[in-house]
């Protein structure tokens, strides 16, 4: 396998579509806690209990394996961030901060700005693109709430709040100590933006 930029993935098919998912989720896992550059595809294989060979059959070459990994990622947690938003019969508050958890998974210790700019060198998509699409899902959700939200009572818009909320979780990903210490955190920020 090698770092080539041209070669591209096989599309999965039937069976292999398992297999492939499999790949993925044992790539982003070593894309996280590694960050590209250091991104083993040996350990990749290993992770996902398949050959080395097996892997080649799927992805040709490391850039093609982590270009599917790096929209994988970005499919997951949109789907993840949506589903959380809209669960019915859950106070808004907490599916915000289900959403961020979501969000949150193992990036809180991994070499996310490397992602970040693997993915723009990849897929051609920048940070400042997934994350107006990440802000577009919570503006989403805070455009159904109740008309006293502080945001609304300050004529703040919907997106305004959106974006001071994945503002505040960027930084809080960098301070905090722990996943359930940035989730604290977020708690706190959620409920400034949105208790009434």
């Amino acid at each position: 396998m090698t770092d080539g930029h041209t070669a591209a993935a096989v599309p999965p098919s039937g069976v292999g579509r398992g297999r492939r998912t499999a790949i993925l989720e044992a790539a982003a896992a070593v894309l996280l806690r590694h960050g590209f550059r250091k991104a083993s595809v040996d350990e990749v294989a290993r992770r996902a209990e398949i050959s080395r060979q097996g892997l080649y059959q799927h992805f040709p070459t490391k850039d093609a394996l982590f270009t599917a990994t790096i929209d994988h990622l970005l499919e997951t947690s949109t789907a993840s961030t949506r589903t959380a938003l809209a669960e019915p019969g859950v106070a808004l508050e907490d599916r915000i901060l289900k959403a961020f958890a979501a969000m949150a998974g193992e990036t809180l210790a991994s070499r996310l700005d490397e992602v970040l700019e693997t993915a723009e060198r990849l897929t051609g998509r920048t940070a400042a693109d997934l994350e107006r699409q990440i802000i577009a899902e919570f503006t989403g959700a805070l455009e159904r709430t109740e008309a006293s939200s502080p945001w609304r009572r300050n004529g703040d818009s919907a997106e305004s709040a959106a974006t001071v909320l994945y503002a505040t979780s960027a930084g809080l990903k960098r301070i905090a100590s722990s996943v359930p210490d940035y989730l604290d955190r977020m708690r706190q920020a959620i409920r400034f933006v949105c208790t009434p």
